[in-house]
């Protein structure tokens, strides 16, 4: 292995690869169509020449970064950095994206316009930002999005109309002004994992949530809402275990009023509840009408506000070739002899996927809810059960991976982290500058390549087994 024992080394190695990542995605530039601000000194203007280069500097830098991480990992599985080395860490890698723009993404462009539309009395869940028309609210905006309502629930788009009244609709202090509350978001996942963990996996733990590259690149560097039903569903888990059930049963719910996934937080809740033998319906009963009565005032949050149901298929509209769906119809599609319409079997394929993960969600609800569940088994099932969600969606983005992560890092035995970790470096590669996703730019069978080489060697030092020595804990206390 290389030098997998240096935490300097591996500290160094992420921070670098993460200034390379935010710079040379920024020089990239973003798709045809899309016009950014300069942002804060000019700092998210793209290159006047050779984005294809710095789009392939990108993507190395972000191998660089996912390996770097599972070297952070084993260092902290092994014992040979502890808590606060894993923070620092994490910090001294999220550093270089705090001032650049939104990373890989451009939807905290939409979000501002989102919030505009709302601010100005129009309707986010029936129109798109472009009845704005051509400015600095809708130029930003992905093309694919600009006439697409919003699919986000009653709460984040009142977030997202306070954030555009805050910052007076400006892109720049609106993007950084969500950037710190995904920090925020980020510091109480983490926090909160730690306390589910084990004691002596806690700075794995760190590694897993905080150092991630997911949370890195697309949570904080991409500014997504995700971040925040991920920052809850630990909290949820803590109240479950401690038998604070309005507590779980209020965070659930804020989770479903913000994104569709804290519907599962709110199963498990209702579940678990139930499933206890002291006062059980008028126990049950009581967590119903908490979940009921936050969902109603987060409703009346915003004028339209059960409008969000009937957008939820909008990030469907956008066909990606890497999502299970996809894949099941693909191999379909390969057996009939090319004779049948793929649009149809993608279709079926989707009803499918959708069926068989709410089958398999409820069934690990189930379990995780049961009265003998140990709690971070619990944690586990629910964390695999909000995986599940993301993998049987029509479409699948990295930052998915965020309503699961703290609940897996915490609760999940050395497989399921093993799981976690080979999924967040795979993920990484789903979003990156344009010329890498396209045939026509030549480039994408050098993503698919470095794509390979990353899993294979993220498998291989998984699959090491490192001894730690002395030697190595008192390196680290040097270092501190």
């Amino acid at each position: 292995m290389i030098a997998i024992t240096s935490p300097r080394a591996t500290l160094v190695a992420g921070a670098v690869a993460s200034v390379t990542v935010a710079v040379s995605v920024t020089l990239a530039g973003p798709i045809p169509g899309v016009i950014l601000p300069d942002g804060p000194l000019g700092l998210w203007r793209a290159a006047d020449t050779g984005r294809p280069a710095w789009s392939v500097l990108a993507i190395v830098a972000i191998t660089g970064l996912s390996l770097a991480f599972v070297r952070l990992y084993l260092l902290a599985r092994d014992g040979v950095v502890d808590v606060r080395w894993v923070a620092r860490t994490a910090a001294a890698w999220t550093a270089p994206v705090l001032l650049a723009q939104p990373i890989l993404s451009l939807d905290a462009y939409s979000y501002v316009a989102q919030g505009q539309l709302l601010n100005v009395g129009i309707d986010p869940y029936l129109t798109g930002p472009i009845v704005f028309g051509a400015g600095p609210l809708l130029d930003p905006v992905a093309p694919v999005w600009r006439m697409t309502p919003a699919p986000y629930g009653p709460l984040s788009l009142r977030l997202l109309g306070w954030s555009a009244d805050v910052t007076d609709a400006e892109p720049v202090p609106f993007v950084l002004l969500l950037r710190v509350l995904a920090i925020v978001a980020v510091l109480i996942a983490t926090i909160a994992a730690v306390r589910l963990a084990r004691p002596d996996a806690r700075a794995a733990t760190v590694a897993l949530v905080a150092a991630n590259p997911i949370v890195v690149l697309h949570l904080v560097g991409g500014v997504h809402l995700d971040v925040l039903v991920g920052a809850l569903a630990p909290v949820v888990l803590l109240a479950v275990r401690r038998r604070w059930w309005s507590l779980a049963a209020l965070a659930a719910a804020i989770a479903f009023a913000l994104k569709l996934p804290g519907l599962v937080l709110v199963g498990y809740v209702l579940w678990a509840r139930f499933r206890q033998p002291d006062r059980r319906l008028a126990g049950t009963a009581r967590v119903l009408a908490v979940t009921v009565a936050v969902t109603l005032v987060a409703a009346a949050a915003v004028p339209d506000g059960w409008g969000w149901i009937a957008a939820l298929d909008t990030p469907g509209k956008v066909d990606a070739l890497y999502t299970v769906p996809a894949a099941l119809a693909a191999v379909v599609y390969a057996g009939t002899a090319l004779t049948t319409d793929f649009g149809a079997l993608l279709d079926g394929s989707r009803l499918v996927c959708a069926a068989a993960g709410a089958v398999l969600i409820g069934w690990l609800l189930v379990r995780g809810g049961h009265p003998s569940a140990p709690v971070r088994r619990a944690g586990a099932l629910v964390g695999a059960a909000l995986v599940v969600l993301a993998l049987a969606a029509p479409v699948i983005h990295a930052w998915y991976l965020a309503w699961a992560l703290a609940l897996l890092a915490a609760c999940a035995g050395l497989a399921g982290q093993r799981g976690l970790i080979a999924l967040s470096v795979a993920l990484c590669f789903t979003a990156l500058p344009d010329p890498l996703t396209r045939w026509h730019h030549g480039l994408l069978p050098l993503t698919l390549v470095l794509l390979v080489v990353a899993l294979l060697v993220t498998f291989r030092w998984l699959s090491s087994v490192h001894a730690p020595s002395p030697r190595h804990h008192d390196v680290t206390s040097a270092m501190l």
